[in-house]
């Protein structure tokens, strides 16, 4: 099993490759039979195919999409649970929502399965 500070940099990588639109490297992170709730009560994305699918998706509906850690990372037993800010930019229009990600992790150090807490109602239109 891998240990806390594998699960942090791990975390760390994950949150890097969103914020450089990096879809290979995030699809990196994940087992190749991984699930992803995204969010919880969605459909799982599952596997390599269904999870870059999603991630690709994703970054194809902004102009560009940044995460920031909020808080510690909390990387117990065979889990890491992180609080962060998604910050997406469409055109002149920038939301931000606070999410909390839980990571299971496998044997191999690969995320196992994602759940990532939020709500599209909490999210909230940012001027500059």
């Amino acid at each position: 099993m891998i240990d806390s500070a594998q699960k942090r940099a791990v975390v760390e990588a994950y949150v890097g490759c969103h914020s450089a639109g990096d879809v290979d490297g995030i699809l990196a992170l994940f087992a190749d039979d991984a699930r992803a709730y995204d969010p919880v009560g969605s459909p799982a994305h599952e596997g390599a195919e269904g999870i870059r699918a999603f991630f690709a998706g994703t970054h194809e509906m902004v102009d560009k999409l940044t995460l920031t850690l909020t808080g510690p990372v909390r990387a117990v037993a065979g889990s890491a649970a992180f609080p962060m800010v998604a910050r997406s930019e469409m055109g002149e229009m920038i939301l931000e929502i606070d999410i909390i990600d839980v990571f299971e992790f496998n044997e191999d150090g690969k995320i196992s399965e994602m759940r990532a807490y939020w709500d599209m109602a909490e999210a909230r239109a940012v001027t500059e």
